[in-house]
């Protein structure tokens, strides 16, 4: 048994270093406090201190704490306001390229058995660009296209001004060169519709990837399509299925954000 200082001891340890299986964590106890503990044992013993065995969470090595509050509470919060009072309409957008390539994931298993699921080494994409109502996250207008570029996204705004045709509308997207687009831009001067571009690095601001994490959940990591046009077919079908999931959605697209400090995640 760890006295409470040992205990204390572990959760530094743990907060400090990443160990990826028990064996390791069973040698830094054996080694720091001469307390020898089986993998059944300390499969007993982390969550009782409060850990438990789960993916690392990815973080942009630049992204900024500072430039992500100040969006938040300057830029973003007014917007969504004026669109909960019904004077504009937000959208948040992204595109996606999901691959025909079958990954394994985790489900349900009976204990001691195996669940196999039919794999492909496919290359071939979906290239997607959409863009959710930010009010109304079932509410997706997207463009199936050979290439994201800013064509595409001109064909996606006009269904977004078609879909709204009165009154302001606010796009909040990322970066990418294709939104600065000169010939975009020059389109974008004579409508109602205006870019508002995130923080770099801030994908976490983005409602969009929350939508393409679903996507792939509920469409990609749990189903076998033996050709691509079966898996094109249940990607851009996932897309009308949309008001199927209405619950789902609407606590995963809640307007509630995480902020990223990559200065405290070294």
């Amino acid at each position: 048994m760890l006295s409470s200082i040992q205990r204390a001891g572990l959760c530094r340890e743990l907060g400090q270093t990443r160990y990826t299986d028990y064996r390791a964590t069973a040698a830094w106890l054996a080694v720091t406090y001469e307390v020898h503990y089986s993998v059944s044992g300390l499969t007993d013993l982390l969550p009782r201190v409060g850990y438990s065995y789960k993916l690392t969470a990815a973080v942009p090595c630049l992204a900024d704490a500072a430039k992500q509050t100040a969006f938040l509470t300057d830029t973003l919060a007014p917007l969504l306001a004026q669109a909960e009072a019904g004077e504009a309409v937000v959208y948040f957008a992204d595109a996606a390229h999901p691959t025909h390539n079958t990954r394994a994931t985790h489900v349900w298993t009976e204990t001691g058995k195996e669940r196999p699921l039919l794999t492909v080494s496919g290359r071939e994409r979906v290239n997607l660009n959409a863009a959710l109502n930010a009010h109304c996250p079932t509410q997706v207008h997207r463009d199936e296209t050979d290439c994201v570029n800013a064509q595409s996204t001109q064909r996606r705004y006009e269904k977004l001004l078609a879909a709204h045709p009165e009154g302001p509308i606010r796009v909040i997207c990322n970066n990418a060169r294709y939104y600065k687009n000169k010939a975009l831009n020059a389109w974008l001067d004579k409508k109602r519709l205006v870019q508002v571009f995130l923080p770099t690095y801030s994908p976490n601001l983005n409602l969009m990837e929350r939508l393409w994490k679903f996507l792939r959940q509920k469409i990609i990591n749990t189903a076998f399509y033996r050709t691509k046009g079966q898996f094109k077919t249940a990607v851009l079908d996932f897309f009308d299925r949309l008001p199927e999931f209405g619950k789902e959605l609407a606590s995963r697209m809640s307007l509630k954000f995480h902020v990223l400090d990559s200065q405290s995640n070294s």
